[in-house]
């Protein structure tokens, strides 16, 4: 893309300097190369003007930037425009063309988001598309995984991504969309054929500060700006039922009465969820290897975006029973000792109350919980954390999560501000070692739940990112259990 492209597509800008054409555009100045631009965008926390003379020093030969910005070196090419927020919105459609080829489905609230991206996933793929996903645990499409490092990346990161989905013939893309990158504007110019709203709870309060600028972000989602289809949001939940009120033509699911697909009947076993599924194509019944009641529910968030998508019923009951686990999402550890261990990314209140309450629904024994806090984030999450833990199991062993450059034992310790009565509660901060004391506790027909941390394949402690993945730990507790 050459200045004078982006001079055209922006109104009021103007150009001091050479022409150049550059491939990469960067709005962070870490990641710049030599030869890419660098568009100076003023976000919630920092300004990007602040980081023009680093992405210069990197190699970028042209700036975008705020009309007035002052000091800048004449040999590079400057293009000056009246916000560069608005401006990206129509530079980006212009860099990465094929980006607005691709059906773009995305989903926003505080649980259920991955499970619910992998569930339409398979959905889309039984009815012969090619999907791709962006969220927590990584972004694929065509057999390629990256990493993520966030749920949701920046607006450049995103564009390109998509562009890439389009150019690899990928015709949808399944999107988690954080309340963070909601506020933050990373969505900016993108345009959804369909949002789902899975529900709202205690997170994040440390960035928003109270539930209301929670839900206020979250609803971002789903104003005309962004979303061209429909919506589609849980009619159980409180602020679910508050965009209902708000939104036109929302498709809506849950077990109140009314809700256009709910779940006559649910049976939830240690093999997985047996149920009928009432949807307006009509009622059905549907098998998943998927376990715990929240399940459940994600199940029905991605059945309404097929419903908003116009996907046959036959290829929703192939996509459903079809998945067969989501890594780290009430993911059992399969053993060779007959013992039934879960392991759940749950790590905020409400995650880990469904979590255990699915758990307790198949258990015949005791529940024992093995699960920390992280540190660096909302503290005000643990003592109910804690609280939760203890009223829903019969033993506890709490223990470290990620605690960053927090002192582990403080943070157990705010845990511990929730369980007055610690009679059947232990303390490990050793992950590995809570693991171990969690297994060798178990008894015939027990459950084990290991929170916290699913997916994820290290823990930060400090400015560390150790590698430890709690099923790996599982299997290697197990072997020097059974073989000693």
């Amino acid at each position: 893309m050459k200045a004078s492209e982006i001079s055209a597509a922006v109104p009021g800008s103007r150009i001091r300097g050479e022409e150049r054409e550059f491939s990469r555009l960067r709005a962070d100045s870490r990641s710049v190369r030599p030869g890419d631009a660098f568009i100076a965008l003023k976000g919630s926390v920092t300004d990007g003007h602040r980081y023009i003379d680093a992405a210069l020093k990197a190699g970028a030969q042209t700036v975008i930037c705020n009309e007035g910005h002052p000091g800048l070196d004449s040999g590079i090419t400057v293009v000056e425009v009246p916000d560069t927020k608005e401006a990206l919105v129509r530079i980006l459609p212009c860099l990465f063309p094929h980006a607005r080829k691709v059906k773009l489905i995305g989903i926003t609230g505080t649980s259920g988001k991955t499970t619910t991206t992998y569930l339409i996933e398979s959905i889309l793929k039984a009815a012969g598309m090619n999907p791709g996903v962006i969220g927590t645990i990584n972004i694929r499409y065509n057999g390629i995984a990256t990493d993520s490092s966030v749920t949701t990346p920046g607006p450049v990161d995103l564009f390109e991504y998509l562009g890439t989905m389009g150019l690899s013939r990928v015709n949808a893309c399944v999107m988690e969309v954080s309340s963070h990158s909601l506020d933050q504007e990373r969505i900016m110019g993108l345009e959804f054929d369909c949002a789902i709203f899975t529900n709202l709870s205690h997170d994040h309060l440390d960035y928003h500060k109270d539930m209301e600028t929670y839900f206020q972000a979250k609803r971002k989602l789903f104003d005309r700006t962004y979303l061209k289809g429909r919506p589609v949001v849980n009619a159980d939940d409180e602020f679910g039922r508050r965009l209902i009120e708000e939104v036109q033509g929302a498709i809506t699911f849950g077990r109140r009465p009314g809700a256009d697909i709910s779940i006559p009947s649910l049976r939830n076993t240690p093999k997985g969820l047996i149920m009928s599924l009432t949807t307006p194509m009509g009622e059905f019944p549907v098998r998943s290897s998927l376990m715990g009641e929240i399940n459940a529910c994600n199940i029905m968030a991605a059945v309404g975006a097929a419903t908003a998508l116009g996907i046959d019923r036959d290829s929703i009951i192939r996509g459903i029973e079809g998945l067969e686990h989501v890594p780290g999402r009430m993911e059992p550890v399969r053993n060779e000792h007959g013992l039934n261990i879960i392991v759940d990314y749950a790590h905020k209140p409400d995650a880990l109350k469904n979590v255990l309450t699915s758990a307790r629904g198949m258990t015949r024994g005791r529940l024992i919980t093995v699960f920390g806090c992280g540190g660096d984030r909302d503290k005000t999450k643990r003592p109910v954390m804690g609280s939760i833990a203890a009223q829903s199991s019969d033993l506890v062993i709490v223990t470290s999560d990620n605690p960053r450059t927090e002192d582990p034992l403080a943070i157990i310790n705010d845990v511990l501000q929730g369980i007055p009565d610690r009679t059947y509660v232990s303390v490990e901060p050793d992950r590995e070692e809570a693991i171990r004391l969690g297994i060798a506790s178990m008894r015939e027909d027990d459950c084990l739940v290991i929170a916290g941390k699913g997916h994820e394949t290290y823990q930060i402690i400090g400015s560390d990112k150790r590698p430890f993945d709690d099923r790996k730990c599982v299997c290697k507790v197990l072997r020097e259990i059974y073989e000693a």
